[in-house]
């Protein structure tokens, strides 16, 4: 159906709303992203115009308080889309009163109509955008204006160069000037971030078959104009063209924009957008029929919206990651966190060179990361928990309250998990692509720092390991109450993911032994590191009550309990009860609520199986309802302050069994930026990572599609509201289309294999559809 494709808008939205609905109808292509903002506006309250581009960062500084406060953003690039109308002289500036936006997913293109009410009748815009995914420097619009009544029309199409960074309120009092023009001409604009010093060039022809543009040049400005007699209901179309480039991407990035703009029109780049998604659609989409309204189409927005963030023809020809937001919003100000364990899954499975993109960029700054290990006196490497352009840590020392306007200290940084949700990233490639290129170059080089970290880090008290200083996922607990230390001590999802991650690099030594030796001497990872490895993974602390609940960190069943239930019925929305708690003088650090799985989390990486056995190879017995001890206790305690939150419960319930209850928490994840379940995030960017989680949640926990040991396996565990569920994915190397339909299956493979099905081996002929009851 043409609606499951299509996100559509009639409504004139304003404020937060209309920057969420922007961030939603972004274009991108991995390289750039074009915010959905009508070509009209300028930043105001209720329009802002972005353009991004991968890994192009600038810092300023601003002083607060008498401290300089230093912020690394994402650079909002001068806007090429603005478009300003006279009529009759005079400047077209009401509002318009009738809207309908579609984002066009299969084809991959954005279009809105607009009505405007003037004097003498009706100005009636329509304009279509598409990005390049192929020449991924370019972007296009056609513009279509039409009245009726006849008048005297003026047309200017403009780059607007006089653009800050202005998307996030709660940013807007620092100083949010990234950029500088250097120079105007030949269509074009130069400029070059003010700190990073990297340069850029940014140009746009404009054309029509009945008029002809001229161009104008201002110091931050580039004007294409053109005057015409416009008939009652006579159509006018206008073309456009642009493209972008910076130095940090390319040495010839002039050469490359004025190629883009000699070459190209409109029409040759919509026709390779188009081209380009409806060959992707044909292995990319996910069908799933159930009666859940809105569903369908919001599972294709978050695949849409995750190969705009990241693709196979751009990412690994560049230098950047995925942000928290991608390329749609200044949220985070673009920085790149732990969210990348949420997407690397999905695009090893899917789109393995965006994947090992992603994960080059954390291998380039593994250099930076000893050295931010150096600034805090530790060994190794140390991750930093905001990442942007050179991957020393970003992460800021005070935090904004907007509900107390007044500034706290801000401990984020102590979620030292990042590197273990790096390794991951790295296993996750592995694993599912089979392939070692990653490890061979750079990637064990990582693994070998971050457990040197850890090893040295780490206290042994005559029996078991400690780890101290540290936080994990829930960002709510930061210290112990009535203290002036920061960071928590033996945080279970840290240390159960050490003790793997340290289990996985003695695995490696023997998989691959030549090489393993060769980069322990390259890394001075003497004898007596993999010695302390092995009893590191195998001694770590846990704190474990009779009936298997396992303590988040270590005092945490000590906190005071809160009545949620009271707090809700005071203020509704609770999703951040800290900051709540904040205002009435009190601290979440007191008291046993959770912002978004912890203790859990790791089920979501790994599945039950592995952090079972991982407990078990720590010298810790589970009673056989340890698992639905755990969700029920740490359930009871959580907001989902973060999106993530529900997707990780979602898989902790599949792995109970609980479809119907991992169903619910899965369709409100999916539907977080559509219907902005936070209370307007949304308007700093969507959210990559919950995207990215609840994709892999569809395929590798309720379809059950994953690769365990030597062997493709499926276990299926569907929820009862599902009538069908298709996909495909690849698996080193094998192409597996799988359908669910009522209560059968059929799987086809693209070469001979084995697959084990609920349990049973079973031998798939190449392309040939295998089919039976589940």
């Amino acid at each position: 159906m043409t609606k499951d494709w299509q996100i559509t808008y009639q409504d004139t939205p304003i404020g937060v709303k209309s920057y969420g609905q922007e961030s939603i109808l972004t274009l991108g292509n991995g390289y750039l992203g074009w915010r959905g903002a009508p070509v009209f506006s300028c930043y105001n309250d209720d329009h802002y115009p972005g353009l991004y581009i991968a890994g192009v960062f600038n810092q300023t500084k601003t002083k607060v308080n008498n401290h300089e406060v230093v912020n690394e953003d994402l650079v909002n690039f001068p806007n090429p889309q603005l478009l300003k109308i006279k009529i009759n002289q005079t400047e077209l500036l009401i509002p318009y009163t009738k809207r309908l936006a579609k984002l066009n997913m299969r084809h991959g293109n954005l279009t809105e109509e607009m009505t405007f009410p003037v004097k003498e009748g009706h100005l009636f815009l329509k304009t279509t955008k598409v990005c390049d995914p192929v020449n991924y420097h370019q972007l296009a619009l056609k513009i279509n204006l039409k009245l009726d009544f006849t008048a005297d029309i003026k047309v200017e199409l403009i780059i607007d160069g006089d653009i800050q960074n202005k998307n996030v309120a709660r940013y807007r009092k620092f100083n949010s000037r990234e950029f500088v023009i250097t120079k105007a001409a030949k269509h074009l604009l130069q400029g070059e971030t003010l700190q990073s010093h990297i340069k850029f060039a940014i140009g746009a022809k404009t054309s029509s078959s009945k008029v002809n543009f001229k161009s104008q040049y201002t110091e931050n400005s580039v004007i294409d104009r053109a005057e015409v007699k416009l008939l009652k209901n006579e159509p006018l179309e206008i073309n456009r063209v642009a493209a972008i480039a910076t130095s940090h991407d390319a040495t010839d990035y002039l050469k490359i924009v004025e190629k883009s703009l000699r070459q190209n029109d409109f029409s040759k780049i919509y026709e390779s957008s188009d081209g380009h998604w409806q060959q992707f659609w044909k292995d990319a989409d996910i069908e799933l029929v159930t009666a859940d309204a809105d569903i369908q189409k919001l599972i294709r927005l978050n695949i849409f919206q995750l190969h705009q963030a990241a693709s196979e023809l751009s990412n690994p020809k560049f230098d950047a990651s995925v942000g928290s937001r991608g390329l749609t919003g200044e949220g985070y100000r673009g920085h790149i966190f732990w969210d990348e364990l949420f997407m690397v899954p999905y695009y090893a499975a899917n789109a393995p060179l965006a994947a090992k993109a992603i994960i080059k960029y954390r291998i380039e700054r593994l250099a930076a990361a000893q050295d931010n290990a150096k600034l805090q006196l530790e060994h190794g490497a140390m991750y930093p928990w905001q990442s942007g352009n050179t991957g020393d840590e970003q992460a800021q020392f005070i935090h904004l309250n907007p509900m107390t306007n007044t500034w706290y200290p801000d401990n984020s940084r102590l979620q030292r998990h990042i590197s273990l949700a790096i390794v991951y990233d790295l296993w996750s490639y592995t694993q599912i692509t089979g392939k070692d290129d990653l490890l061979l170059n750079g990637g064990l080089d990582l693994l070998l720092q971050t457990s040197k970290f850890w090893l040295e880090k780490v206290e042994y008290d005559g029996q078991k390991y400690h780890l101290s200083g540290v936080m994990g996922p829930d960002e709510f607990h930061e210290a112990y109450p009535n203290t002036e230390t920061d960071g928590l001590s033996d945080n279970a999802y840290t240390n159960l993911m050490l003790a793997w991650s340290l289990s996985w690099l003695l695995e490696l030594k023997k998989i691959m032994p030549e090489y393993f030796d060769k980069s322990c001497k390259k890394n001075n990872f003497d004898r007596s590191l993999v010695t302390k490895a092995k009893e590191v993974s195998q001694n770590l602390a846990l704190f474990i009550t009779e009936d298997g609940v396992i303590e988040q960190y270590n005092h945490y069943f000590e906190l005071k309990e809160l009545n949620l239930s009271a707090y809700t019925e005071k203020y509704g929305d609770i999703h951040r009860i800290d900051r709540t708690l904040k205002s009435e003088g009190k601290s979440s650090n007191d008291y046993q609520v959770d912002k978004q799985a912890d203790t859990l989390m790791m089920i979501y990486n790994l599945g039950a199986k592995v952090m079972e056995k991982t407990i078990a190879g720590l010298g810790y017995k589970l009673p056989a309802e340890w698992l639905l001890q755990n969700r029920d206790y740490y359930l009871a305690r959580t907001v989902h302050g973060s999106t993530v939150s529900r997707p990780v419960y979602a898989s902790v319930d599949v792995a109970l069994g609980d479809t119907d209850s991992a169903w619910k928490k899965l369709k409100v994840a999916m539907k977080s930026d559509y219907d902005d379940i936070q209370g307007g995030t949304t308007a700093e960017g969507i959210h990559m990572g919950v995207m990215g989680a609840t994709l892999t949640a569809i395929m590798r926990d309720f379809a059950g599609l994953q690769w365990e040991g030597d062997c493709l396996t499926l276990n299926p565990k569907l929820p009862e509201a599902w009538e069908k569920l298709a996909f495909t994915q690849v698996y080193r190397g094998v192409k597996c289309h799988i359908c669910f339909h009522g209560k059968e299956l059929m799987i086809k493979v693209s070469r001979n294999c084995e697959v084990e099905i609920a349990g049973k081996l079973v031998f798939l002929e190449a392309d040939k559809p295998y089919v039976q009851k589940f």
